[in-house]
């Protein structure tokens, strides 16, 4: 009967353990499953991901997705403590406008942002012309449609979802450390880089793995803005699937799982780190 009792507490959360496993475990298996299928069959081989370790293009594809999506999440998260912080420090009416503006446009984004950003700094955008005008020669020079342009576009994006998973972080900072430090003569600067940055840094570490996150599997406004002139690892994937060229699943799979063990080595990466803080702290 106590057994019976235990598993009855569990009964609620199996409508969302169908979802998982329907949505996300099964098609995941099955993905990881397909990348060892060599091309055309279900026999098993390790050819697919021979090919996208060997040949250049894919390498590219990696490579170009790991450096937009580090520089991304590094400049995002950045941008985004500053942004937080200065939120702690303005009054309750301003923050409420501030979190409605980040909540708007973090749910901003796909072709609509690429659109916008197209209007304001395409070739013919606005600010483009502006400089052109002006003889401003970043503005005038600047192309939206190279990796640049791309990342400008990135950072854009990790902002406000930044902002909003660090806010309630900067609720652990007691005013009253503020004001020891100020008694001890520590300048803000001090302040934030021996005590505020470091009682933050696991709010600062899982912000960071899901900004890259974020930035490695978008891909609507990115194909929307550069569609398969610049090569990024979702663009590749979806043109493994869909496509007027020859389509390549059991490649597009390997690539997949590929895309996968470098989230889960960044995200493993930044949960060591932080449990490594944390066995400091308790010391």
């Amino acid at each position: 009967m106590k057994t019976i009792k235990r598993l009855s507490r569990y009964c609620p959360l199996l409508p969302f353990l169908i979802i998982v496993g329907i949505y996300e475990v099964v098609p995941l298996a099955f993905i990881v499953v397909r990348g060892f299928y060599s091309p055309g069959t279900t026999m098993l081989s390790v050819e697919n991901y021979q090919a996208v370790l060997s040949k250049k293009v894919y390498l590219t594809c990696i490579r170009n997705s790991m450096y937009v999506s580090l520089l991304s999440a590094f400049a995002g998260l950045a941008i985004s403590f500053l942004t937080a912080l200065s939120l702690t420090k303005v009054s309750p009416k301003i923050q409420s406008v501030g979190l409605s503006l980040l909540n708007i446009t973090s749910n901003f984004g796909g072709v609509a942002l690429a659109f916008a950003f197209i209007i304001i700094l395409g070739s013919a955008g606005v600010l483009v012309n502006v400089g052109r005008i002006l003889n401003i020669g970043f503005l005038a020079d600047f192309d939206l449609y190279s990796r640049d342009g791309l990342i400008f576009m990135y950072i854009y994006f990790q902002i406000p979802l930044g902002t909003l998973l660090l806010l309630p972080a900067f609720e652990a900072i007691k005013v009253e450390w503020k004001e020891s430090a100020a008694l001890m003569k520590a300048s803000s600067t001090t302040f934030w880089l021996r005590v505020g940055i470091p009682v933050l840094a696991p709010s600062l570490l899982s912000t960071f793995s899901i900004l890259f996150a974020n930035a490695l599997t978008a891909f609507n406004c990115v194909y929307a803005l550069v569609s398969n002139s610049f090569l990024l690892l979702p663009i590749k994937i979806q043109s493994m699937f869909v496509g007027d060229v020859k389509l390549q699943p059991e490649l597009g799979s390997a690539l997949s799982t590929i895309m996968l063990l470098i989230l889960v080595a960044v995200m493993g990466a930044c949960n060591l780190v932080k449990w490594m803080l944390d066995r400091r702290m308790a010391k």
